[in-house]
C-alpha cells in the first residue's frame, strides 16, 4: 500500500471517494506514476494532482485505470458522475433548503361567478367556433400527413449512401472496454489524442536531448502521432512532423512534460517526434518503428527548489 498524502480537508464526500478509489485501484495496479503515465494517455503530473484531490480527474483517466486492474465500469462511472457534480458545485450546501422554514400559505380561493344560462343565439355562436375549430384541425393533420410522406420518400433515397458512410467511420460504441474514438487519420490532425479517444497509445520512437526525453507517440486506434517531451523546463516545444510536412506543437506552460497535437500518420514511420529548448539544443527522433520502446528511465533523485527533476 503506498504511503498516500492526506487529502484536503475542503474535498467534498463524493470526490473524497472517488480519489480513494482511484487510489487502491493504483495500489492494486503495481505500477509506479511514470509508468502509469506511459499506459494512459496522462502524464505522471496529472496523475500526481489527480491522485491527490488537487484537481477532478477527467472520466477518461478514471477508466482507463479501471481498465488496466479489471476494476467495474459500470460503479466506476457512477462514482465519477457524483465526484463531478460536486466538484462543480463547491457551494452546494449552502443552497440547500432550511427545513426550519415556513412553509408559504396557498393563494387565497376566488368565488366563481355562475355563467349565464346560454340564449339560441349563444348557441348558434357556440356551434360555429366547433366547426372552425374542426375545419383547422383537419388541415394540420393534411399538411402533417403530407410532411411525413416526404420525409419517407428522402430516407429511402439517403438511406442507402448514408449507411457506406457509416461504415467507413471508426466504431465510438462497444463493450466495457472499449475505446470512444471520435477522429481518424486526417481528422486527427491538430487534435488533443486526449480528448478525441486515441487511447492504448504506444512509443515507437525515442531520443534524449541535453537531459530531455523526446517520444514518438502513436496510436494505433487513430492512426495519428504526436510527440511527448519528459524532463523538461518552461517554454520548452514538442513538435511532431508527418511525412508529407504536416506540423503540430505545444509547448510547456509548467511542470516538466508536455505533448503536442496530432498528425495523421498510417504508419508509424509516417512521422518524427522533435523538441526544440530554451537553451537552445534541439533535435528528432527517426521516424517511428514498429517495436514498442519502454518508458524513459526514472528521473534522478536530486531535485530542483521547485519539486521538478532539474535539466541535465
Amino acid at each position: 500500500m503506498a504511503d498516500w498524502k492526506a487529502l484536503p480537508e475542503t474535498l467534498e464526500p463524493d470526490a473524497r471517494a472517488l480519489v480513494e478509489q482511484l487510489r487502491r485501484l493504483k495500489d492494486r495496479s503495481g505500477l509506479s506514476l511514470a509508468a502509469l503515465a506511459e499506459r494512459t494517455l496522462h502524464s505522471k503530473s496529472s496523475w500526481e494532482r489527480y491522485l491527490n484531490g488537487k484537481s477532478l480527474p477527467p472520466r477518461q483517466a478514471a477508466e482507463s485505470l479501471g481498465r488496466l486492474v479489471g476494476a467495474d465500469p459500470a460503479r466506476l462511472t457512477a462514482r465519477w458522475e457524483l465526484a463531478a457534480r460536486a466538484w462543480s458545485q463547491p457551494d452546494a450546501p449552502a443552497r440547500r433548503k432550511d427545513p426550519t422554514a415556513a412553509t408559504p400559505a396557498p393563494p387565497p380561493v376566488r368565488p366563481v361567478k355562475c355563467l349565464k344560462s346560454w340564449t339560441s343565439g349563444d348557441r348558434w355562436a357556440g356551434m360555429t367556433r366547433r366547426w372552425t375549430v374542426l375545419a383547422a384541425a383537419l388541415a394540420l393533420v393534411v399538411s402533417g400527413t403530407g410532411a411525413i410522406i416526404a420525409l419517407w420518400t428522402t430516407h429511402r433515397t439517403n438511406g442507402a449512401s448514408g449507411t457506406a458512410a457509416a461504415a467507413r467511420r471508426p466504431s465510438t460504441t462497444g463493450g466495457p472496454g472499449a475505446l470512444n474514438v471520435r477522429c481518424f487519420e486526417q481528422s486527427c490532425t491538430g487534435k488533443d489524442p486526449k480528448a478525441q479517444g486515441c487511447g492504448d497509445p504506444w512509443t515507437s520512437a525515442l531520443t534524449r536531448i541535453d537531459g530531455v526525453y523526446v517520444e514518438l507517440r502513436y496510436s494505433d486506434s487513430c492512426k495519428a502521432a504526436w510527440a511527448r517531451i519528459s524532463w523538461g523546463g518552461v517554454g520548452d516545444v514538442a513538435r511532431v512532423v508527418s511525412a508529407k510536412g504536416a506540423t503540430e506543437q505545444d509547448t510547456v506552460h509548467y511542470d516538466t512534460d508536455v505533448y503536442s497535437p496530432m498528425v495523421a500518420a498510417d504508419t508509424p514511420s509516417d512521422a518524427r517526434a522533435c523538441a526544440v529548448l530554451t537553451s537552445g539544443a534541439h533535435g528528432c527522433t527517426k521516424p517511428g518503428g514498429t517495436v514498442r520502446l519502454t518508458q524513459p528511465p526514472e528521473p534522478p533523485v536530486s531535485v530542483s527548489p521547485s519539486g521538478t527533476a532539474p535539466r541535465r
